[in-house]
Parts: structure tokens; sequence; C-alpha cells
């Protein structure tokens, strides 16, 4: 039996640079600028991991924490149009045109859960109460005061000096007819900007398009490392006096 994927996209509206759910949620976006890779040393490491510790630890009760990783394959487009390109930059612009490489990008979305949300059974559905909503979505304060704590995860983030946060807008969520947002990318398994439509089959696995999906979930104890820290030596470029850390 076939759906229509709008009506069972959990989201109500995109108003003030935030998702709002049908269930009371509300979410807010931030694009992340993370360190180059190997930039870091070990007690660089450590602070930025106290970082993120300090910023989650002010988020307000009922917040949720997302943060997606995605890596891509792409080709390196050589910029040939500068006038004052100097020898060695055209140069470098010709030699790493049309290669490959691995591009990564970074987003953070924190969402506040009503505290009194309750899920639909056939005891307790949403159409019997005196209103659909969360009355707590209802009030101004809880809206601000879960502004006021993403500006403060966001300050104490960015004071560490490590990473730069740029808070997505309506205009960076909301698709267009030639340019998808995060939600589209994140469900149809968009690399790039254009806004494609995929079918979403379950029969055997998840299939979305022509795209196969591979899930690594870590439920069990046993499924963790050894060990586990904000940062560990890289042995290939490592030695007995100098440890290299990723």
């Amino acid at each position: 039996m076939e759906k229509v994927f709008a009506d069972m996209l959990p989201i109500l509206a995109i108003e003030r640079d935030c998702i709002l759910s049908k269930q009371g949620d509300i979410t807010i976006g931030f694009e992340l600028t993370l360190p180059e890779l190997f930039s870091l040393s070990t007690a660089e490491y450590e602070a930025f991991h106290q970082a993120w510790v300090k910023a989650i630890k002010v988020l307000c009760r009922q917040s949720v924490f997302h943060k997606q990783d995605w890596f891509t394959m792409r080709k390196y487009q050589a910029d040939f149009s500068k006038d004052e390109q100097s020898f060695l930059s055209g140069r470098s612009e010709r030699y790493f045109a049309e290669r490959p490489f691995l591009d990564h990008r970074c987003y953070l979305f924190l969402t506040k859960k009503p505290l009194s949300r309750k899920l639909s059974s056939s005891a307790c559905s949403n159409l019997l109460r005196s209103s659909i909503v969360p009355g707590e979505i209802l009030r101004p304060d809880v809206f601000e005061t879960f502004l006021d704590s993403a500006g403060q995860f966001k300050r104490i983030l960015e004071d560490g000096g490590f990473v730069s946060l740029k808070r997505l807008a309506d205009t960076d969520l909301l698709s267009t007819v030639r340019r998808a947002g995060p939600i589209e990318k994140y469900c149809f398994l968009l690399a790039d900007e254009r806004l494609v439509i995929r079918d979403i089959v379950y029969d055997k696995g998840i299939r979305i398009g022509e795209q196969h999906c591979a899930l690594f979930t870590l439920s069990h104890p046993t499924d963790l490392p050894a060990l586990c820290g904000p940062r560990i030596n890289l042995d290939k470029y490592s030695t007995d006096k100098s440890k290299f850390s990723i």
C-alpha cells in the first residue's frame, strides 16, 4: 500500500527560523564548521571535548541533541576566472581540477519536546483533549527559554575557538523547486542541492530511490570499543616520543 510522504511527515511548519512538529516539538538548526583533520593536538582534543560537554549541560529539560555528519564524494571545481591569479595558484587549480575528494558537511539540531506530551493510544487519543497542541508550547516564556539555552550552547562552543556555528534561517530550512533543504536531503539522501523526490521502500531493508541504506547501531555494551575517549593515537604516524592524535 502506497502512502504520500507529505501525509507521513511529522513536520507542521517552519516559522521564526524553527521547525515545528505536529506533536509540539520545536527544533533549531545549525551548520557547523569544524577544525581541519589532523590539525588538533592532544590537549586541544581534550579541550574541544570538554567544550561539548559544557555546552550540552546548559540545554533545558526535554532537549534532544542531534548531530549529522555528511560525507560525500565530489570532484574539485577549479576557478580560472580570477584575473589576479598568480602562476602558482593557476597551476594549483589546474592540478586539482576534477580530482575526487571526500566532502564533509556537519549539521546540528536542538529539539525542545513538551514536558506534558503523551503518545496517542486507544485509551488516550489526541482528539479527545481540549487542545491538540500541548499547552506548554502555547506559553511564550517556554519558547524564549529554549532560545536562550540554545544561544548559550552556541556561545560556549564558539568561545572554545574550535568550531563556528551558523543558525539555519527559514530560507535555509525550506526547500524550493531548484534547491533542497536539510529535511529533504536527509529523507531522500540527496548529495547536492538539487531537489529530487524519491520513493522510500521497505520490502528488503530500506531503499530510497536506487540507493540502499546500511544502519549500524550501538545497542549493547559489547558493541562498544574497548577504549572510548575524546582522542586516540594514530599508530601509523606516531612514535615512542611523539603521539599523533585523531
